[in-house]
């Protein structure tokens, strides 16, 4: 009931804007696992986005795409100034919230993945609007061997030892290049770490952000490795309230730093 309900929502957001394709899409991604065959440009309720073909891009372009995370975004649009997507993957995060004035710094290792993220900034007119960095979060600088998923391409992910290995990424720590970012500590600033299991290296790399930055929160995604691991390694650093996002995300927001820090 829970899927179907989800994607009903998928459904008439393509309906709306006539997107059939889309539809045909979807249907023949959950029977078959495959995608459309040609490259194409869609338009959607939260702009104009490049799908590749053989991909479920058109899927990650969709309003409703990951609906719980969205809405506590826009939900709490009046809490943050600056946001950071830790795995942009095609941009869609950055272009819904750029339009809601909201500056927006897209971080995505994968270069195929990067290169559609420009395109659609280009389609959306964004391309000054939108700070973009091609590398991952970590733990360390360092280059990383990565699993690509040529259909599910949101999915690429570290390789393991014994697990193939698609492409070569660099990954970055985020105290190595935030200040770069050139956001002040007056501004308020809210992290998505969406990146496929490593969300507990990608804080441990990021100790003087979160020392730094007193209106910081974070949404993190639990699916891969647990909500208490998430709350352990941000307990390490600074006092932080949680909460539940949806069924696979939490948030995390700051309180205060420890005194000893």
């Amino acid at each position: 009931m829970k899927k179907l309900k989800t994607y009903s929502r998928y459904f008439f957001e393509y309906l709306k804007h006539g997107d059939i394709v889309s539809i045909i899409a979807a249907i023949r991604y959950l029977t078959t696992h495959t995608s459309h065959k040609e490259d194409r440009i869609i338009q959607t309720s939260m702009g104009t986005f490049f799908c590749r073909k053989n991909t479920n891009d058109f899927q990650f372009a969709n309003y409703k795409y990951e609906w719980g995370v969205k809405k506590y975004l826009l939900d709490n649009v009046q809490a943050y100034t600056v946001f950071i997507d830790g795995g942009a993957c095609i941009g869609d995060y950055c272009i819904l919230l750029t339009k809601k004035n909201i500056r927006c710094i897209a971080i995505e290792p994968v270069m195929a993945n990067f290169q559609v993220l420009t395109k659609n900034l280009e389609l959306n007119n964004l391309t000054r609007e939108i700070a973009t960095f091609p590398f991952g979060l970590g733990e360390k600088n360092e280059q990383a061997h990565f699993v690509f998923n040529p259909v599910n391409t949101g999915a690429s992910h570290y390789a393991k030892d014994g697990h193939r290995k698609d492409c070569d990424v660099d990954i970055r720590t985020l105290d190595s290049v935030f200040n770069s970012m050139e956001i002040k500590t007056s501004e308020s600033v809210l992290v998505k770490l969406d990146i496929e299991g490593m969300e507990a290296e990608a804080i441990r790399g990021a100790k003087n952000f979160i020392l730094k930055y007193p209106n910081l929160i974070f949404v993190i995604e639990d699916k891969h490795i647990g909500e208490e691991t998430i709350k352990n390694e941000l307990n390490k650093i600074a006092r932080f309230e949680y909460g539940i996002v949806d069924e696979f995300n939490i948030f995390a927001k700051k309180i205060s730093n420890y005194t000893s820090n």
